[in-house]
C-alpha cells in the first residue's frame, strides 16, 4: 500500500503501472491481482489507505472546539495545511481523486464519486453536530435541514475545487484562499440568511 500511494501520488491512474508497483514493493504482479483483482481496485484500496492514515491521526478537537461553523472553517483549514506538510502523498493522492481522477476509467471515477459522498456523509455528523449542539438553532428547524444545507455547501466547494484543480493540477491546499473565503460567505449566509433584519 506505501508503495502504491507513492506511485499514484506521483503518477497518476494511468501514470502509475502496476509492474513498477509490484517490483518496488519487492512482490510479484499476480500478488497484486491475486489481493486487488486490477488496477482499478488497487487504486481504491490505496484511496482508502490513505484516508485511514489522515483519519488516524487526524485530531477533531480542531472541528469540536470551534465556537461557531465560521471558525470551524478557518481552523479546519489551517488544519490541513499542517497535515498536508506531513503526509503530502496522502493528500496529493486524496486531491487527485477528489477532482475526479481525470485520467482514469468513467467506472472508476463513479467509485471514487460514491467513496467521496460516503466519506462526507459519514463525517458530517462527527464534525459539525457538535458545533451545531452549541448554536442556537430555532426550534423550527431540523437537524437533518442543517446537514442537508451543509451538504450542498461542500457540493459547491467539491465543484470549485474541481475547477481549481483543472486549472491548476498541483494545487495544494494554500491555494484555496479564494475557495475558503467563498465558504465563510456560504456559511454567514446560512447562520443569518440573506435578507437585512429589520
Amino acid at each position: 500500500m506505501a508503495t502504491s500511494l507513492t506511485e499514484f501520488a506521483h503518477r497518476g491512474y494511468r501514470g502509475a503501472k502496476t509492474e513498477d508497483i509490484a517490483q518496488k514493493a519487492v512482490v510479484s504482479k499476480g500478488i497484486i491481482f491475486r489481493y486487488y483483482k486490477n488496477k482499478a481496485h488497487l487504486y481504491m484500496a490505496t484511496l482508502k489507505f490513505a484516508t485511514d492514515r489522515i483519519e488516524s491521526v487526524a485530531d477533531y478537537s480542531v472541528w469540536h472546539d470551534a465556537q461557531d461553523l465560521d471558525a470551524m472553517i478557518v481552523n479546519a483549514t489551517k488544519y490541513k495545511i499542517q497535515l498536508q506538510l506531513q503526509y503530502p502523498e496522502e493528500f496529493k493522492l486524496l486531491l487527485d481523486a477528489y477532482a475526479e481522477a481525470s485520467d482514469a476509467p468513467s467506472a472508476l471515477k463513479h467509485e471514487i464519486a460514491e467513496f467521496y459522498n460516503n466519506q462526507t456523509s459519514a463525517n458530517m455528523a462527527n464534525m459539525i453536530d457538535p458545533i451545531l449542539n452549541r448554536l442556537p438553532i430555532r426550534n423550527n428547524v431540523s437537524r437533518k435541514t442543517i446537514q442537508g444545507l451543509m451538504l450542498g455547501v461542500l457540493d459547491q466547494v467539491g465543484a470549485e475545487t474541481k475547477t481549481l484543480m483543472q486549472k491548476k493540477p498541483d494545487a495544494d491546499l494554500t491555494d484555496f484562499d479564494d475557495i475558503i473565503e467563498n465558504v465563510r460567505g456560504y456559511i454567514d449566509v446560512l447562520e443569518h440568511g440573506f435578507l437585512k433584519k429589520e
